[in-house]
């Protein structure tokens, strides 16, 4: 049982613990992850000569660096690369005045789309060939946006393999998995949501919260140098960065409906209102790049900055609940702190606050959301066998062996003296019994037509045997809903079987139905000397609780007893209107 109400939890620990030893085993044990040979050479280049010219288009300069190409013969070993990581900057490369590589909207072998001017985070490797030894390479940076103006690139001789597994897989390594780890969280989050069987408010939050983890992971997925130089071969390096924007604004936008799905029933017309709008500004800024009329690049800390006021701007006309402030509080504070992070640091890669935070709130309360149906489902099945015993008890104590002797001995004595009474005699008692068998298997809720059938056929035999000191009155004024079966007769039953064990005769019982709104009322009315409720669990007498548990679970039904020496016993029942009144069959 232990394990079983942990499971998702040791789940989430030992994937995490998992993750944690292999970055720590990548750091500490690079040779497991290296293609290279220990022999492969890597050079850093020192540039001999940087030229900077201003221009008048993108972010206003275009720098030159000029090298000479090391003439030793490891340099350029087969393999070697000339690589440098950019990141939203233009590229050229010339051997001796001849154009090798280009990254330019619109011209040159290797140019990119017109679909905006950035040309993404990527990698350059150029291939440097035994004739390159000793000639002068000139690389043209220019740079597209003025936030990377100040970002000089490391420029390497080295192999691919050797600059993934030895810098490149060190570096990110961590990022990479936390954002994978995230995004798996979210994804299992996702299918549980869909799965579970949770409550509509629950089963919300669970699915939005998972799929704003999804978004965040491939968000800063797509922002690390590892995924272009392994994707190299592809050459997709900008729509990888694009796919990252769009996932980071889809995130605001679904962690904007998360906040909604957490306020519940008590959100107002302004949560909604800043969700449609947080999701109408995604959408139109994304139409706009698609069109060039905006460099979505520049329009993102706007974007930014707008969400988190969307955010927070339920609070004004509405005090926030906890669970709102465990959620918003720290989103806007953890993706604030990378922001300054990346900012003083450089190291844009490197900004794992938010994705940390967003790994324990998933672990804290999103796997708490799925411990907690897990655990209401095995409640509901303890509840659905405690309802299938207590029918099982209660058709033990309505069958009982002397009740059916007696009859069956009253039926034999009229069978001579009077056959025509006998027969009727016979027929209620079957009838009886018949609702009895029917009860045991029942799966629904019955009329109270059928109930209060099943209870006349019960008084009729009992009014042959006890004749005189028995009289059973009926005020039925409402039958139109239904109850659970083995609901009304043993309450009559309990009435008689009391008040003639006390010794009242002639004992009078009253049953009646009404309804008052919506919701249905019976009574059961007796002129005994009144009882503890205590005092009425016993073998021969159906339980009161018993009763009042079926009434619970199956329709949401209430019991209330009112008893005293003078006035005798009222027992009321309230069945309610509502949709409990076909509620799942008990298996």
């Amino acid at each position: 049982m232990f394990k079983k109400k942990l499971f998702p939890e040791l789940v989430v620990l030992l994937l995490a613990v998992l993750c944690v030893v292999t970055v720590f085993l990548v750091h500490k044990n690079l040779s497991y992850y290296r293609y290279a040979s220990s022999a492969t050479p890597f050079f850093m280049l020192k540039p001999d000569d940087v030229a900077e010219e201003e221009i008048s288009e993108y972010a206003g300069v275009r720098r030159t660096y000029t090298f000479t190409i090391p003439e030793s013969t490891s340099a350029t070993t087969t393999g070697s690369r000339l690589t440098f990581f950019l990141r939203h900057t233009l590229a050229e490369l010339y051997i001796d005045d001849t154009l090798r590589y280009s990254i330019t909207p619109g011209t040159g072998s290797n140019s990119q789309s017109s679909f905006g001017l950035t040309p993404g985070n990527y990698w350059v490797c150029i291939p440097i060939h035994p004739e390159y030894a000793g000639k002068t390479a000139r690389i043209v940076l220019t740079p597209v946006y003025q936030n990377v103006l100040s970002e000089t690139p490391d420029f390497m001789i080295i192999t691919r393999d050797m600059l993934l597994s030895m810098i490149v897989l060190p570096e990110s390594g961590l990022m990479i998995t936390l954002s994978v780890l995230a995004a798996v969280l979210g994804l299992f989050l996702i299918i549980m949501s869909l799965v579970l069987p949770l409550e509509s408010p629950v089963k919300r939050q669970t699915f939005f919260l998972g799929a704003v983890a999804v978004a965040a992971g491939i968000w800063k997925l797509c922002g690390l140098p590892a995924i272009p130089l392994l994707l190299e071969f592809r050459g997709i390096h900008k729509e990888i960065w694009f796919a990252g924007t769009v996932s980071y604004m889809l995130m605001m936008v679904l962690s904007l409906r998360l906040a909604l799905a957490i306020r519940g029933e008590k959100n107002h017309l302004l949560g909604t209102v800043c969700f449609y709008t947080g999701a109408a500004a995604a959408v139109v800024l994304i139409l706009l790049q698609l069109f060039n009329a905006v460099e979505l690049y520049q329009s993102l800390v706007w974007y930014g900055i707008g969400m988190v006021v969307l955010h927070l701007l339920p609070f004004v006309k509405q005090k926030p609940t906890r669970a709102e402030l465990l959620w918003v509080l720290p989103l806007c504070l953890t993706l604030g702190a990378d922001l300054l992070f990346s900012s003083r640091t450089d190291a844009l890669h490197f900004s794992p606050v938010f994705l940390i935070w967003l790994i324990l709130y998933l672990y804290v309360r999103g796997f708490g959301f799925v411990r907690a149906a897990i655990l209401r489902e095995r409640l509901l099945r303890k509840k659905q066998e405690e309802l299938r015993d207590a029918k099982l008890r209660t058709m033990m104590n309505q069958i009982r062996p002397h009740f059916i002797y007696n009859t069956l001995t009253s039926v034999y004595v009229l069978c001579r003296d009077d056959p025509e009474r006998a027969a009727l005699i016979v027929q209620n008692f079957t009838e009886y019994l018949q609702s009895n068998f029917t009860a045991l298997t029942a799966t629904e809720l019955i009329t109270f037509s059928d109930e209060l059938r099943h209870t006349k056929a019960y008084v009729s035999v009992e009014s042959y045997r006890y004749r005189e000191k028995l009289s059973v009155d009926y005020d039925i004024r409402h039958t139109a809903f239904r109850l659970p079966p083995l609901t009304l007769q043993p309450l009559v039953e309990n009435a008689i079987k009391h008040s003639l064990r006390k010794g009242i005769a002639p004992v009078h019982v009253v049953v009646s139905s009404w309804a008052e709104g919506s919701d249905a009322y019976i009574t059961v009315k007796d002129n005994g000397p009144g009882f503890e409720p205590q005092e009425q669990i016993g073998e021969e007498h159906v339980g009161l609780d018993n009763v009042r548990e079926r009434l619970q679970l199956m329709c949401g039904g209430s019991l209330e007893i009112q008893s005293s020496k003078e006035s005798g016993t009222l027992v009321t029942i309230i069945i309610p209107a509502s949709p409990n009144q076909s509620s799942p069959a008990v298996r």
